[in-house]
């Protein structure tokens, strides 16, 4: 667990007009890192599977095993990262099915996913299945264009989850813990489609700047029906927060 609460502080998300904003603030980047490091593998490999290397060849089995999963490009260890972070919010700040990574399935460390950033469900209350549709992203310096991006990424397929990713979040559901989860979201693919009312954005903001001016102004823009929330995780040092994640992913492989 990358526990937020062991190294930021959680702001509580304020209104902008229906909407809402947070912060999450680093207070202690190197705890972070340890914790973000520790997680790692699990996002790009399957859990069984780092055990048997584990098992069979110790630790420079693993960590040869990792090496070749892991990004080594300074734009395709920021947007895992992101998009690494995003789904941990999700799932241990909200409480959200977030199902095992896709990054796992990814065909090569380098080359960018398809689909949807991050999908995310849970069964309420009042059993109804509700998802979010998450875009996440990940800069020094995040200014209006990212956000741009960002929203022009929640708006793809009118705002919902697009079909294909939703397939296949449902589908990785299916062997866990989780799998009435991803059952609800077969079903209610199949037999009337996801409507607005079902569907949350987030917008996750990886950076080392303050872009609040430019999340103020895109939430008071937003003239769509999906309710909104964007999610700002602010660390001292954005570079070196990434790469001493992933360096140290190798160097730390049990």
């Amino acid at each position: 667990m990358i526990e937020y609460g062991a190294w930021c502080t959680l702001g509580v998300p304020v209104s902008i007009d229906v909407h809402k904003a947070g912060t999450l603030e680093a207070q202690d980047d190197a705890t972070g890192v340890a914790l973000v490091t520790a997680m790692l593998p699990e996002a790009y490999a399957d859990t069984t599977a780092l055990g048997l290397i584990a098992e069979r060849y110790g630790k420079p089995g693993v960590a040869a095993f990792l090496r070749d999963r892991l990004p080594t490009k300074k734009n395709a260890r920021s947007g895992d990262m992101g998009e690494i972070l995003a789904t941990a919010y999700l799932n241990e700040e909200c409480g959200y099915v977030v199902g095992p990574s896709r990054l796992i399935d990814r065909d090569h460390q380098e080359w960018a996913m398809r689909g949807d950033d991050v999908i995310a469900a849970r069964i309420d209350d009042d059993s109804k299945l509700h998802l979010v549709k998450a875009e996440a992203k990940s800069r020094v310096n995040l200014g209006a264009v990212t956000v741009k991006e960002a929203r022009e990424g929640l708006a793809r397929n009118d705002e919902m989850p697009s079909p294909h990713s939703l397939s296949q979040f449902a589908t990785r559901l299916l062997n866990t813990s989780d799998h009435t989860v991803g059952e609800a979201v077969i079903d209610v693919q199949l037999a009337r489609g996801v409507r607005p009312r079902q569907v949350s954005h987030l917008m996750f903001l990886f950076t080392s700047g303050d872009p609040s001016a430019h999340v103020k102004a895109d939430l008071e823009a937003y003239d769509g029906s999906v309710r909104q929330l964007t999610i700002t995780l602010r660390v001292q040092d954005h570079q070196t927060f990434i790469n001493g994640a992933y360096d140290g992913v190798i160097a730390d492989a049990p």
